[in-house]
């Protein structure tokens, strides 16, 4: 045992069997934590992060543009990243980083891709990622007319990636999925078409 840390506690007394998370645990059994509960000692837990990085398009007119990163437990395998418009302020004035993040082209991205993308080549679909030299990462968007190529500091994306790891460990996400539902989702879903 660490003898930098407390040794843990016994679980409170549940005659329910119920214990923290609303589900029947076996007598004896140590139950589960609500993943939906934030545990002692880590006060982003369960929370959203978000984090705008600056972004340069590359192409005949390099432009920088604002990317928004935003992970919500709720959503736990994905990342929405987005590309603000600017917001207009008056006629013909424009400011590049004003617009609000819903607002621009958003992604939905695995986290687990950006994860990868920061240290090694990753992505094989409409998103590319791969280190880019001198502290940058490269992101390459596919489409029908052509690649867009956008780099970004590396920095900053695993500064965004550790929130995102504070606020839901990498293989918890399944904790945050309630499966039954969706498996219903899921069946309301194809039983429409």
């Amino acid at each position: 045992m660490n003898p930098h840390t407390n040794p843990p506690a016994d679980p409170p007394a549940d005659p329910a069997g119920t214990a923290c998370t609303g589900r029947p645990t076996a007598p004896g059994a140590t139950p589960a934590p609500d993943p939906a509960t934030p545990a002692a000692g880590h006060p982003r837990r369960g929370t959203l992060v978000e984090r705008s990085l600056p972004a340069h398009l590359a192409g005949p007119v390099p432009r920088t543009l604002r990317m928004v990163l935003r992970y919500d437990p709720g959503a736990p395998y994905e990342v929405s990243l987005s590309f603000p418009a600017p917001a207009v302020l008056a006629d013909g004035l424009e400011v590049e980083d004003g617009g609000r993040a819903e607002d621009g082209i958003v992604w939905t991205v695995a986290r687990d891709l950006l994860a990868e993308g920061v240290h090694e080549p990753a992505g094989l679909g409409d998103l590319r990622l791969r280190p880019a030299g001198a502290g940058l990462t490269r992101l390459e968007f596919y489409g029908d007319g052509g690649v867009a190529l956008v780099h970004t500091d590396t920095a900053g994306l695993a500064a965004f990636l550790a929130e995102a790891e504070e606020s839901l460990p990498a293989g918890e996400e399944h904790l945050r999925i309630d499966w039954p539902e969706t498996v219903e989702a899921l069946l309301r879903h194809a039983n429409r078409s």
